[in-house]
């Protein structure tokens, strides 16, 4: 029975050992269909163009998003939500260029693209992009010959036709601002932005398309100077004692008259401007102009006429510094009477007396008649902040008087100084200023400052008629030989105060001055006038 017994328990573990191991080749067996299964269910991409035409551009159409790979484990490059915003774009950037296709195992296919600004590249869905036609036709300018303001960038297609523009290199170094371009095909890109393809009329080989924006009709800066040139009388300025030696040269260009020519009146005018503000005689002979075309020389009369394109030697003389033109000025007040503004002149006798040294005075106010008043240098020692001419006072002890230099700088205030646009005039001389408004020379404007503080607006001085009146003149020229001044002077020093309301003393000096009731060698007293002046009061 024993022996029977395990028979039977050694017959049952063999089958158990014999069902594990089915068990388990069972299981080994469907793990290995399972990835044979799963093998054959693995999408695949396959290109099927390498070549696209990169000509062609495309336009985000906003219902797919751009990843780095086509299939298998991917990444976001652009969002749908970034490709919904360039599909609404106008912008160049935001267009693409596709230049590769391919399908997948399941049939989807996809493009290779990047975006105009290549900031966005890899693979979208074939549906996310679709071609788009980024030009249309526009009008060309209705005179289509002109000039190039500011580039010289010229493409072989208009920027952002399609993904290959380049800029042509070549013309980089290229001075085109004076040549002109004729207009021969026009076209409106995808931006708005209009396109001229132009060609220099000077050189063929210089062509391509260019911004609308930078073509005009209008003569550019560059161009009228290279016109000028060619028609200019061009002068070479030469001293009187030394012929041979150029002191500057310089082109001339006066009213052309019917015949194309220049009357020899306006040209010597034009030279004369050339010799403003550098010290030099203006030229009163006609004599001392040599005038040559073609190398032969020609007469230049009073009454003649010279060419366009004409050379001319001038022969100059420098000014005679022995003689010297002092600047006239005046002092005017800015003042409010409710909604009414004047502008009075002060009464030198109201102003208390300030003392300037003798050589500073003599550096800013005097000068030879054709040299250079430097405006810029006589602001700067006398009239900024804490400068001797910036506040003035009154005797009264109250007013002062502050200086306006918005109402100064003016053509209205100062026309010899500042032209029609207020901007200042680069060779204004001593002359010029001595003689503006009526020869009261220079005017210079405060506002007055009331005893209670008070400062008045600025005037506007477009209404200051005043200005140029004859009324108020300067005595700033009746000065003893060493000083000058208003109120009082010294031996080495001039006030700048020297202005009166209604004197004129423009011309009388003295070798040590003299008063009315008094005088002494090297001063004037305030309340004095020089023996050939009238008082302000009178």
């Amino acid at each position: 029975m024993q022996s029977s017994l395990k028979k039977s328990l050694y017959l049952g573990l063999a089958a158990l050992s014999f069902a594990s191991v089915a068990s388990v080749t069972a299981n080994a067996s469907n793990a290995n269909a399972a990835k044979k299964h799963a093998a054959a269910k693995k999408v695949t991409y396959k290109t099927t163009n390498k070549d696209l035409d990169q000509t062609v551009t495309f336009k985000a159409t906003g219902k797919n998003a751009v990843y780095n790979k086509a299939v298998g484990k991917r990444s976001v490059v652009a969002s749908k939500a970034d490709m919904a915003s360039k599909a609404n774009s106008k912008d160049t950037k935001d267009l693409f260029m596709a230049y590769q296709e391919g399908v997948t195992s399941k049939g989807v296919h996809y493009y290779k693209v990047v975006s105009f600004d290549k900031k966005v590249r890899g693979f979208v869905y074939n549906k996310g992009v679709a071609k788009t036609n980024t030009t249309v036709a526009a009008d060309k300018p209705s005179n289509t010959v002109g000039y190039l303001n500011n580039t010289n960038r010229f493409f072989n297609k208009a920027y952002g036709s399609q993904f290959k523009t380049s800029v042509k290199k070549d013309y980089n170094n290229l001075n085109l601002a004076a040549d002109q371009f004729t207009v021969s095909d026009a076209v409106k890109v995808n931006n708005d932005q209009t396109y001229y393809y132009v060609t220099d009329k000077n050189n063929q080989l210089v062509n391509g398309w260019v911004n609308s924006v930078y073509f005009s009709n209008n003569v550019t800066p560059a161009a009228q100077k290279a016109m000028d040139a060619k028609s200019a009388v061009n002068a070479s300025f030469v001293s009187s004692s030394n012929l041979g030696s150029t002191l500057f040269t310089a082109s001339v260009n006066p009213k052309v008259q019917n015949d194309g020519k220049y009357l020899n009146t306006d040209v010597l005018s034009s030279l004369n401007e050339q010799l403003k503000g550098r010290g030099y005689q203006p030229i009163t002979d006609y004599n001392n102009v040599h005038a040559t075309v073609n190398g032969s020389s020609v007469d230049f009369k009073e009454n003649g006429e010279t060419a366009q394109g004409t050379n001319v030697t001038v022969e100059v003389n420098p000014d005679d510094p022995a003689v010297k033109n002092t600047i006239p000025y005046t002092v005017q007040g800015v003042s409010t009477n409710g909604y009414q503004q004047t502008v009075t002149p002060v009464s030198n006798g109201n102003l208390k007396a300030v003392n300037v040294d003798n050589s500073l005075y003599n550096s800013l106010f005097k000068g030879t008649p054709n040299s250079a008043f430097n405006y810029a240098n006589f602001k700067s020692q006398l009239l900024d902040s804490g400068k001797p001419l910036n506040l003035l006072s009154n005797t009264d002890g109250k007013t002062t008087y502050k200086f306006n230099a918005a109402a100064t700088e003016t053509h209205a205030a100062n026309p010899a100084l500042f032209d029609s646009n207020n901007k200042a005039i680069s060779n204004a001389t001593f002359s010029d200023v001595q003689k503006e408004n009526n020869g009261a020379g220079l005017n210079l404007v405060y506002d007055v400052v009331t005893p209670n503080g008070t400062t008045t607006t600025t005037v506007n001085s477009n209404d200051t008629n005043i200005f140029g009146g004859s009324s108020a003149s300067s005595s700033a020229n009746s000065s003893s030989a060493n000083s000058s001044s208003a109120n009082s002077s010294s031996a080495n020093s001039s006030s700048a105060n020297s202005s009166s309301a209604n004197s004129s003393s423009a011309n009388s000096s003295s070798a040590n001055s003299s008063s009315a009731n008094s005088s002494s060698a090297n001063s004037s007293s305030a309340n004095s006038s020089s023996a050939n002046s009238s008082s302000a009061n009178k």
